[in-house]
């Protein structure tokens, strides 16, 4: 597929408006019984419009541009990055989720950065999202660009909402696989699902 005719990211950049962001969470704060405590009421609703304008849709990142694919060098076999670590937020309850990615892809005629698969992953990240889409677009992500002969990803997350709800913190990680062509082959998959699944994500401790 030529360059020119990737296909548009599954979920580009929205607009931020920090003033209606701030306003909000001034309301929020009432809400929750908070309005009577100037020194929260006076800057943190400007500090939590700041905070999530600065995670959600990082307007310095072009991410098309930056996306580099190489020609394979004559690798034929299993390429594996691990230990990719991303933040998201809840689509649910916009709670932030920490997360760690598993990439294995056999390539065909091109081949990437490993940089540049945290770097995609993360751009999708970090907006509200949930598990269950975001290893689907970022797999169509690698897939439209590297055109392999196949490739796997496998994601485990902690969610704050869980931590939230129970007053305690998190230790259910989540796991969330999609995998396509030869990664479905048990000699491909082995390697990668062994190694996702080694040790607890270090963000839980071991």
């Amino acid at each position: 597929m030529a360059e020119s005719q990737q296909p548009h990211l599954p979920l580009p950049p929205k607009p931020v408006d920090v003033d209606v962001i701030e306003n909000a969470i001034s309301e929020l704060l009432r809400g929750l019984g908070q309005g009577d405590k100037s020194e929260v009421m006076s800057q943190t609703p400007r500090r939590v419009a700041e905070l999530y304008a600065q995670s959600i849709n990082p307007g310095d990142i072009d991410i098309e541009e930056d996306f580099k694919v190489f020609d394979n060098p004559g690798m034929q076999d299993l390429i594996l990055v691990n230990d990719v670590h991303y933040v998201s937020l809840c689509e649910h309850h916009l709670a932030p989720a920490f997360g760690v990615a598993h990439v294995g892809y056999v390539p065909d005629r091109k081949v990437a950065g490993y940089s540049k698969l945290k770097k995609g992953l993360n751009y999708l990240a970090r907006q509200p999202q949930l598990n269950e889409r975001l290893v689907v677009d970022a797999v169509n992500f690698l897939e439209a660009r590297l055109q392999p002969k196949g490739i796997a990803m496998v994601l485990r997350s902690a969610h704050c909402c869980i931590a939230l709800r129970t007053n305690a913190p998190s230790q259910e990680v989540v796991t969330v696989i999609e995998r396509r062509g030869a990664l479905c082959e048990e000699r491909y998959w082995s390697p990668l699902w062994a190694s996702a699944v080694a040790e607890k994500p270090a963000f839980l401790g071991r």
